[in-house]
């Protein structure tokens, strides 16, 4: 009954009968239960500590093993892993001891200052079969130093502005000691590298609560007393300047605001003072209030729309280009107007050469005809711009190319407007008749025979074709 109240005697009492009432067998026990005790805790714990140097971008760190160890290079077992990925880190190792190693971390690059994180990983120890493990990190006091003191000018009016220091500095010390020309946000930089994303605390952003004002200047303070993360402290005022980027201008326009008798194919161009990152034209029939298709390049400091078909004629258009610049500043909407030729009811042609070849006859402001064409292939191509037909005949031979044509209408030389072509016992080549739509001849305009022989009847000599991309 006197070993219930214990139960490490009480299982002593039960496995081993023959010491149930040695205390010479306790002692033993306990002290055998110490040893392993002081030894797991030797083996899991060490000192580390972090000593001053003259250099203070650099740390070193005192770390004591508790254990004599084997002084070997542990190069191979050292891990560093700096606050932002990929920086390089230089490391020197000296025993001063069985027991103490010193480590000296230096950082390679900027910022300067940052969180490295240290890991030893089983450092062997003169007793066999037991190693050290230790890890830790560092923070070297690198002396604050603002880096962004002079910034270029043409910051955005809707900011940020970028403030860089060459170390990582505490938040809230950093609102406390920044005086701000306009309030605002003030936010470190969020970066990734490898798809892994971190925080650089050295890099700001100041984001004005309500635009700035362009073309102007301004300034930002920082007092004494701002602290980084690794415990240094500005000592004196700096003072950030910086000027707001202008907002782009309209220099010309092509066609000018309010021109008349614009023809009825063409490019519609702006020129702005300073160079364009992203712009948008929309073009609007007054008459009908619709769209009218087409592209919007940008090129430096111009911008301009190319139509997917000619413009009706006589006919009122707007044009409206959106757009921003370079350094983010948008433009406030700006528009012209313009009318085109009057053709009044005469027939006109608008070749289309784009992802799918096509011919449109009007007349006046009507479609009359659309039509699928084939034009030159690339090697060959139909010439571009604005033409007027000549003469014509019923048919033709090619003795160059080993085929022939019906329905003929001469544009410009050898540029002819055709049926599909006729092998030599006159047959329409059906591989040809398939591409239509496509690029396929060797220049010439290409049509299925029915639409050939329209055109030839009804299309007068003098009539305007438009050929364009």
């Amino acid at each position: 009954m006197a070993n219930r109240g214990n139960p490490l005697r009480l299982w002593c009492f039960l496995f081993f009968p023959r010491y149930r009432y040695s205390s010479r067998f306790w002692l033993a026990l306990l002290l055998l239960l110490l040893i392993v005790i002081v030894l797991y805790g030797i083996r899991r714990f060490s000192i580390v500590s972090v000593k001053p140097d003259t250099d203070r971008t650099r740390a070193v760190i005192v770390i004591n093993f508790l254990l004599p160890m084997r002084q070997e290079s542990l190069c191979s077992r050292l891990r560093i892993a700096p606050e932002i990925p990929k920086t390089g880190v230089i490391c020197e190792t000296e025993w001063l001891g069985p027991t103490t190693l010193v480590l000296r971390l230096q950082q390679q690059g900027e910022p300067q200052g940052q969180l490295l994180k240290f890991q030893i990983d089983r450092a062997p120890t003169i007793i066999p079969f037991i190693s050290k493990s230790v890890t830790g990190k560092v923070r070297p006091p690198v002396p604050i130093r603002l880096m962004s003191k002079v910034l270029a000018d043409k910051i955005p009016s809707r900011g940020p502005v970028p403030i860089v220091f060459n170390t990582p500095v505490n938040l809230h010390s950093l609102k406390r000691s920044v005086v701000l020309p306009i309030p605002g946000d003030l936010t470190p930089l969020r970066l990734s590298v490898d798809g892994k994303s971190f925080t650089d605390y050295s890099r700001w952003q100041y984001t004005p609560e309500k635009p700035f004002q362009n073309d102007t200047t301004y300034r930002i303070i920082i007092k004494a007393g701002l602290r980084s993360m690794g415990g240094s402290v500005l000592n004196g005022r700096e003072e950030i300047a910086f000027t707001t980027a202008r907002k782009p201008k309209v220099v010309s326009t092509n066609p000018r605001d309010g021109e008349r008798k614009v023809h009825l194919y063409r490019t519609i161009e702006f020129v702005l003072d300073q160079e364009i990152s992203s712009a948008c034209v929309k073009v609007i029939s007054l008459r009908e209030g619709t769209s009218v298709p087409g592209n919007t390049e940008v090129k430096q400091g111009s911008v301009v729309f190319r139509p997917a078909y000619s413009f009706l004629p006589n006919t009122w258009y707007k044009a409206v280009l959106q757009a921003e610049s370079a350094h983010l500043e948008s433009l406030d909407k700006y528009k012209i107007t313009f009318t085109t030729l009057d053709l009044g009811n005469k027939y006109w042609v608008d070749v289309k050469l784009g992802e799918r070849h096509t011919a449109t006859v009007y007349k006046g402001s009507k479609v009359v005809r659309r039509m699928p064409v084939s034009g030159g292939r690339p090697d060959s191509p139909t010439p571009l711009g604005c033409f007027y037909t000549q003469d014509r005949g019923h048919a033709f031979w090619s003795a160059r190319f080993g085929e022939g044509a019906t329905y003929w209408v001469r544009l410009v030389g050898q540029v002819l407007i055709h049926s599909v072509p006729k092998d030599h016992r006159w047959k329409t080549k059906e591989e040809e008749h398939a591409k239509l739509g496509l690029p396929a001849s060797h220049g010439c305009i290409r049509m299925d025979e029915k639409d050939a022989k329209w055109f030839f009847e009804n299309i007068p000599r003098g009539t305007m074709v438009i050929i364009h991309h």
